[in-house]
């Protein structure tokens, strides 16, 4: 004895039958800025781990008789400068050297101005003013003179580049870590963790820095562009790295003189410092269009 299978209610004319509907899929937002910003970076990346194992030449042995060869030149497809070295060579550990000197800068600035920061966010109005006053102090010293004093008593390098960066970004992360500090101290779950015991270290530790590293990121990404745009900048003027240290900052310097013989020279590592930072700088739009809240609310 089979059961009847009950028939389907018949369909009124005229109205379409829609097929069956199919769960929402999640989708990544289609972000410009996120995806051109970390295929330039990721570039770059790739570019300076390369250049730890593999190099065309060596950037620092002049070969004479290969001086100012122009690009598209078998064996030097970007050309030779005045002492016959291969120009894609230099690029490939300018590319390491900035962005260690970029990174180290912005990581080094990060973690002190975090600190800084959330001490001042944290603690009484006399240690927030002592603070935000200090900082105030140190933006009001031009970098430039930051990093001409350290080269005249530590030695122009990339440490010493490094330590100029430090002293020119810190006061500005602290100012925006204490700034992103207070507004999640003045939340509601913040007064709630007060009251039941947390103390102040336990509340910055595990409900305001998940709250603000989406600020932290962002800042790190375009201090990282900063610095290895004003690392070019120091490097071009002679306080920066020098050989044989090689920077895109120094390839300009070097190539200045030769700017009316063989152009290129000074486009190449141009080129490579614009393609960088414009590519951090994506990045960084990018990353805060997806980190922020407000923003990802105002897309949905």
């Amino acid at each position: 004895m089979t059961m009847n299978q009950p028939s389907p209610m018949p369909t009124p004319a005229g109205v379409p039958i829609s097929p069956p509907q199919r769960k929402p899929r999640r989708r990544l937002p289609r972000n410009a800025s996120l995806l051109i910003g970390l295929v330039l970076t990721a570039l770059f990346l790739a570019i300076a781990l390369v250049s730890f194992f593999y190099l065309p030449s060596n950037p620092n042995i002049p070969v004479i008789r290969n001086r100012l060869l122009p690009a598209g030149t078998p064996g030097h497809w970007l050309g030779t400068d005045v002492l016959g070295r291969d120009i894609i060579a230099q690029l490939m550990v300018g590319a390491r050297t900035s962005i260690l000197v970029g990174a180290g800068g912005a990581t080094l600035s990060l973690i002190l101005g975090t600190i800084a920061g959330l001490a001042a966010a944290a603690s009484g109005k006399i240690a927030d003013e002592a603070i935000s006053r200090g900082a105030d102090i140190m933006l009001a010293i031009p970098g430039m003179v930051t990093a001409l004093v350290l080269a005249a008593t530590m030695g122009s390098g990339a440490l010493t580049t490094i330590l100029a960066l430090t002293a020119f970004f810190t006061p500005s992360f602290t100012r925006v870590i204490r700034s992103a500090a207070m507004g999640v101290l003045n939340e509601d779950f913040i007064t709630a963790a007060k009251l039941y015991g947390r103390g102040k270290v336990f509340v910055l530790a595990r409900h305001v820095l998940p709250n603000i590293a989406g600020v932290m990121i962002v800042q790190f990404t375009l201090y990282f562009a900063a610095g290895i745009l004003t690392e070019a900048g120091l490097s071009y003027l002679g306080v920066g790295v020098h050989r044989p240290s090689i920077s895109w900052g120094l390839m300009l310097n070097e190539a200045q003189q030769q700017v009316g013989v063989s152009s290129p020279l000074a486009i190449w590592p141009g080129l490579a410092i614009v393609l960088m930072v414009l590519g951090l700088n994506l990045l960084g739009d990018g990353l805060r269009d997806v980190l922020d809240p407000k923003l990802a609310r105002r897309a949905s």
